[in-house]
């Protein structure tokens, strides 16, 4: 299984990836003569809590997304009984690296308002299940393998 090894940075273990209107759209778009959007390119926090991948506002902004519909979550924050309803889109990522990438054709992500953090979204579970982790903390170093 080929790997990448990154730095884990101040924030946290972050990886560069692209996020684009999902392949089925991409699709769409193209048998209607339509403008396909260019992906966005975006840090994503590797989260292993996270049970699904978030992307922040701005990036399905600069995509065109309407959702595909509205996810009930808890967070760390909502309380027990109290939840958060996040708009759901259908996007493909790629994660990127400059000897390797992973593309994801559709997945679905919640929206989630994370820039403020200085990051664009979380790496969650969903494509976590998909590829080996490895955080190596002694060193400052994670392996992601797919």
């Amino acid at each position: 299984m080929p790997g990448v090894n990154i730095q884990i940075q101040a924030n946290g273990p972050i990886i560069n990836a692209q996020i684009g209107v999902s392949s089925p759209r991409r699709a769409a778009l193209t048998q209607a003569g339509a403008p396909v959007p260019p992906s966005v390119p975006c840090r994503l926090l590797v989260d292993t809590g996270a049970s699904c991948t978030c992307v922040d506002p701005t990036i399905i902004k600069q995509l065109g997304l309407s959702p595909s519909g509205v996810v009930p979550i808890h967070t760390p924050s909502t309380g027990p009984g109290n939840l958060h309803h996040c708009p759901q889109y259908d996007v493909s990522l790629i994660i990127v690296h400059p000897s390797l990438h992973r593309i994801f054709g559709a997945i679905p992500v919640l929206e989630s308002s994370l820039c403020h953090q200085g990051i664009d979204g979380l790496l969650g579970r969903d494509v976590l299940s998909k590829c080996l982790l490895v955080y190596n903390g002694e060193i400052s170093l994670f392996t992601l393998a797919f």
